[in-house]
């Protein structure tokens, strides 16, 4: 009788302790759960549709990618970051320079050709393009025999120094080509200072990046030398466009 007694109890405290030790990971998982719930956001894109609860939130290159809904009704989402507005690509952290070097370390061929980006002749539409969005220019001075296939991670040719310049500045700077065989003396005296300051290194492709209206001279961004590479030239870039963002928010002020 003693002995079942004492059974009794020692099974109690088990018990209890498994209870108690459910009881704490329910409460965690509530808690978890919560935390999901809270997390969740809407989000309404510039041409007016509206995503609610949306949840695991992640940049792609595509665009802003999230999941809505659930069981049956669940899907993945991918917005175009030109559809977003200012304030919801802040909040996710979205940094467009950092989306394009990114997008170059795939090192994925680039076909080059004269018109993917604006020529001389056509300056003031350029000029029109950067100043409706808001955004520098970016002359870059090339050579024609540049223009043929090339990846941007590559090594000292000029066409894959072009392809990595592309890749990582088309889509934030405006951009004008330059050809070294006959233009040079024609571009606006703020291209100038990039073009043959201290800084230009004697190899193409470079760029000299300037204002909207080509009247104030931002940065000069060089190859990187006879021993150009991928690697080097992303590190030249991020050190101008440290200088690209500082100049923007100042100007923004």
């Amino acid at each position: 009788m003693l002995l079942r007694i004492k059974l009794a109890r020692i099974w109690k405290i088990k018990f209890t302790r498994k209870n108690m030790k459910a009881n704490r990971l329910l409460s965690f998982a509530i808690i978890c759960l919560a935390a999901g719930l809270a997390a969740a956001d809407d989000i309404t894109t510039l041409d007016g549709k509206k995503y609610e609860g949306v949840r695991d939130a992640a940049l792609k290159s595509g665009g802003l990618f999230f999941v809505v809904g659930a069981g049956a009704s669940m899907s993945g989402v991918t917005v175009a970051f030109t559809n977003l507005s200012t304030d919801i690509k802040e909040k996710y952290h979205y940094d467009p320079y950092e989306m394009a070097i990114a997008a170059a370390r795939q090192n994925q061929i680039v076909y080059l050709k004269k018109n993917l980006a604006f020529s001389l002749d056509n300056l003031d539409a350029a000029k029109k393009k950067a100043e409706a969005e808001h955004k520098l220019m970016g002359f870059i001075m090339v050579w024609d025999s540049m223009f043929v296939p090339g990846n941007p991670m590559g090594g000292r040719g000029g066409n894959s120094g072009l392809a990595h310049f592309y890749d990582v500045f088309h889509d934030n700077l405006v951009l004008v080509f330059v050809r070294h065989e006959n233009e040079l003396d024609k571009v606006p005296d703020a291209v100038k200072k990039g073009f043959f300051g201290p800084e230009e290194g004697g190899f193409a492709p470079n760029m000299a990046v300037v204002t909207a209206d080509c009247a104030q001279f931002v940065c000069e961004i060089p190859f990187g030398g006879d021993q150009s590479n991928g690697q080097i030239r992303e590190q030249i870039f991020r050190e101008k466009i440290a200088v690209i963002k500082q100049f923007a928010a100042s100007a923004n002020k």
